[in-house]
């Protein structure tokens, strides 16, 4: 009846295909009956391992639907950042708008500058016109000065000296007029070279801030694509580990059933049970050997941890040490700036002494306050970029401490030491730039003493420089107010940035837990694959002990087939082969129906080896591709430092050119002020020409008719008006000498300071303009900022070297973890076979028990007398 049941269970399948809800829910119902079942027979330890089989499917249960709701929370991450790169595209579209807005503002203030050479070209032919007009109004008033010579009477010299007057005047008036035109124009065309200076600056930023944009935006959708086929390998992994579980878990399930059709069929066997408790005591015994042999490693690996923590301690110390090199560097800055403090403050005591000179001084300084700003800015600069260089060093060494060995700290040790050197150097390159920076202010200082000892004479013409100041004045606020702007947007693109750099580090987060995961369940399997080794291998036992009973019950089979063959009948022994033959061929329908069963799994474990291989011909393609896509990598960074390398060429001489355009349009200005200037001075001194020729002539009159002055003394009574005229001219002659000698002193005087006033301009222009420093201080910012670019390239090629090891490694122990899988999967084949070959031996043997004929009481007794003496 027993063999009856066995068999109808072995012709429906045990695990159906695919294993739902219901079938769970029916296992976990018979499993108490199971349980009472084995224990009513004595068999706790069978129930006990039922209980801890159903344990362990309900935490993997509970793992797959954590996993589940891991996938989902990755998809909405992944949803979410495609959301952001889509906003990055929008902003990159707009600042591509507005680049296009500011190229046509720019072209309009281009046309506008075109149309304002025209009028100034228009205005110095006006100026060549009124230049002839004047020539030949001075042609004109020497004829008329030498007409008024002959002319007697005094009235129509005073109507023609009127009429002069009112032509000089509308002269005068002209000139004014086209003066305040020039003056308007120059200030157009001051403000709108700032226009076009700052929308150039804002053209560079925004093209240069687009292009970073872009390049980031390009890195991220890399990263993204490259996230996306990390998650379908490991949703494929998890796919593949998930499907492995199954066949495992119907394989146990088999496995169980299989255990317990065995004991049901072996209970009569209770000697078995007291040699597996003996086995089992010297397994507890090989158990304890294997925990003092882990107890050992463990002891190993913490005195291995302990060298290394030496290891990290020294490295500390060398921290340390950069540190306090560190700290010298600030210090030489912070007794630099007190210096510069000093310096302020002597500064401030020839400002109190010099009262006269204030307005001057007060530009000087501002000028130097923003010069100081700027070298503080450079400090803070190097400050950080020093900070982030060692930041990076130390998370570079933190990831090669726990991937590389012993050696590779070594390594470190040398590259730090060689960084100190570099430091170092930099330390010492800084103390001669200091001392450059010193030598060029102490000359300057005499320079400036210089000056000021010449200005004395220039104290009427600095009111007229005043205006000119103010304006500069306002074109730095107006420079202040966008300097404020781009920081405010630089601020912004730094936030954003910061904000991507923390969703990457996430996401790298959310990888390695990923992985930890995998790892977590690649072990679970291989503690279930060891459990099914250990369960193998006790069943191979409990057979091997079944085989040594049937060889027993054999031998007492065939002893008394001995002693009963003589007292058996032909007729039985012909209805016996009968039911022999017909249990024969039932046997053989059994074994056949096994066969097929053997078949199939033989069939399923070929598919997981087919399985196996195709994951890893797909790893393995997708190896190569990484490897392509890094060497295209490789050579478009190539490609972008050529080009880089050709712009800043470019820039370095477009930044020329334009520093002397900018010093040759300063000097074309200056000259035509200076020209503006010696045109009223050369209008005052005909002016001047024309009084004393007038005076001369005059004289030169009463030269030519003296009046006797001793004939008009008796005129004082008789006409008293016509001597007090005499009297006034006798006044008027006096008065014009003086003021001929004041004259020719005034001229000296004059001609002096010209010459100082043009030496004092040729040393102005040998002198480097604001402009020039300006544009310095945004050279070097540009290069700053291309040196943190060029870094941070660095920095991302260096990450994805340490991804692209990290991928070989994962790619390293899968190849492993595959050759350990195809050992392991030997094995089973080989134990199958011999489990197969076992079992034919007994079927072989239950046939030959079966065909025997029956046994008599009458010789029962003698059959025990083995010649053995079993």
């Amino acid at each position: 009846m027993g063999s009856e049941k066995g068999s109808g269970s072995e012709d429906e399948p045990l695990v159906p295909d695919e294993i739902d809800d219901q079938f769970y829910k029916d296992l976990l119902s018979k499993i108490p009956e199971v349980t009472k079942a084995l224990r009513q027979k004595d068999t706790q330890n069978n129930a006990d391992n039922v209980q801890r089989l159903l344990i362990c499917s309900n935490r993997y249960k509970c793992n797959l639907l954590l996993e589940q709701t891991k996938c989902q929370d990755f998809e909405d991450e992944v949803a979410r950042l495609n959301g952001q790169l889509e906003d990055a595209r929008k902003i990159t579209e707009l600042d591509q708008e507005t680049i296009a807005q500011l190229r046509e503002v720019i072209e309009s203030a281009w046309r506008q500058k075109d149309a304002a050479i025209l009028r100034e070209q228009t205005a110095q032919d006006e100026l060549t016109k009124l230049k002839e007009i004047n020539e030949d109004q001075a042609e004109t008033i020497k004829n008329l000065s030498d007409t008024r010579a002959n002319l007697k009477h005094r009235r129509d010299d005073n109507r023609e000296k009127e009429n002069l007057k009112s032509e000089v005047k509308e002269v005068t008036k002209r000139l004014q007029m086209q003066r305040n035109y020039t003056t308007e124009l120059e200030a157009m065309n001051h403000t709108l070279e700032e226009k076009n200076k700052n929308l150039i600056k804002v053209l560079d930023e925004t093209s240069t801030e687009a292009f970073n944009s872009k390049k980031r935006i390009d890195s991220l959708t890399k990263d993204l694509n490259q996230m996306k086929i990390d998650e379908l390998k490991y949703t494929e992994q998890i796919a593949t580990s998930k499907l492995q579980l199954e066949k495992l878990t119907k394989m146990k399930v088999r496995q169980n059933l299989q255990i317990l059709s065995l004991k049901t069929n072996l209970e009569h066997l209770n000697t078995q049970h007291n040699s597996t408790c003996n086995k089992l005591a010297k397994i507890t015994v090989d158990l304890e050997y294997a925990i003092q042999e882990r107890d050992k490693n463990k002891r190993d690996l913490a005195q291995k941890a302990n060298l290394l923590k030496l290891r990290e301690d020294e490295i500390i110390k060398w921290r340390q040490e950069n540190s306090k090199l560190a700290k010298l560097q600030d210090n030489a800055s912070r007794k630099y700036c007190a210096l510069e403090e000093t310096r302020k403050e002597i500064e401030d005591e020839n400002i109190r002494l010099k009262t006269q000179f204030n307005t001057q001084e007060k530009e000087f300084e501002a000028m130097r306050r923003v010069a100081q700003q700027l070298e503080r800015n450079n400090n803070n600069l190097t400050k950080e970029r020093d900070t982030l260089k060692r930041d990076l060093l130390v998370e570079h060494t933190k990831a090669e401490e726990f991937q590389e060995t012993v050696q590779e700290t070594q390594h470190e040790i040398r590259a730090l030491k060689d960084s100190l050197l570099l430091q170092e150097r930099k330390h010492k390159k800084l103390l001669d730039d200091i001392a450059h920076l010193n030598n060029d202010k102490t000359k300057k200082m005499d320079d400036i003493q210089n000056l000021l000892d010449k200005m004395d004479a220039l104290q009427n013409k600095i009111h007229l420089k005043e205006s000119y100041e103010l304006e500069l004045k306002r074109t730095v606020s107006d420079a202040e107010a966008q300097y404020s702007k781009l920081k405010a947007q630089h601020e912004i693109l730094v936030n954003e940035n910061t904000s991507n750099l923390r969703n990457i580090q996430n996401l790298n987060e959310e990888k390695t837990k990923l992985r930890k995961n995998i790892e977590n369940l690649q072990n679970a399997i291989e503690t279930l694959k060891a459990k099914v080794a250990y369960r193998d291998g006790e069943i191979g036992k409990l057979q091997l002990q079944v085989d040594k009973m049937e060889k027993e019950r054999r031998m007492l089979k065939n002893e008394l087939r001995t002693s009963q063959l003589n007292h058996q009948h032909t007729r039985n022994e012909l209805f016996e082969k009968k039911k022999e033959n017909d249990k024969f061929l039932k046997s053989q329908q059994e074994e056949i129906k096994k066969l097929t069963r053997l078949q199939r799994d033989l069939d399923n474990m070929i598919d997981e080896k087919n399985s196996v291989c195709a994951a890893l011909n797909r790893k393995e393609e997708q190896y190569n591709e990484l490897k392509m896509e890094m060497e295209n990598l490789q050579r478009t960074h190539d490609l972008l430092q050529s080009e880089f390398s050709q712009n800043c060429d470019d820039m370095k001489l477009m930044r020329t050119e334009i520093k002397n355009l900018l010093t040759e349009r300063n000097v074309l200005r200056k000259d035509r002020e200076n020209a503006a200037n010696l045109r009223q001075e050369l209008l005052q001194m005909h002016r001047v020409l024309n009084q004393q020729r007038v005076k001369a002539r005059a004289l030169q009159e009463e030269m030519m008719t003296p009046m006797n002055v001793h004939r008009w003394r008796n005129l004082k009574g008789k006409d008293p008006h016509k001597c007090d005229l005499i009297q006034k001219i006798q006044f008027l002659r006096k008065q014009l000498l003086h003021y001929n000698v004041t004259n020719l002193e005034q001229e000296r005087a004059l001609k002096e300071s010209q010459r100082l006033y043009t030496t004092l301009k040729e040393f102005i222009v040998k002198l480097p303009s604001i402009k020039i420093k300006e544009e310095l201080n945004e050279v070097k910012s540009a290069l700053s900022l291309k040196n943190r670019k060029l870094k941070a390239l660095k920095a991302e090629i260096s990450t994805k070297a340490i991804e692209e090891k990290s991928h070989s490694v994962q790619l390293e122990e899968l190849k492993n973890d595959l050759t350990k899988v195809k050992n392991q999967l030997l094995q089973e084949r080989k134990s199958k076979e011999k489990l197969m070959q076992e079992r034919q031996t007994m079927m072989q043997m239950q046939i030959q028990c079966m065909s025997a004929p029956p046994h008599l009481q009458t010789n029962f007794t003698p059959s025990l007398k083995h010649p053995n003496g079993i």
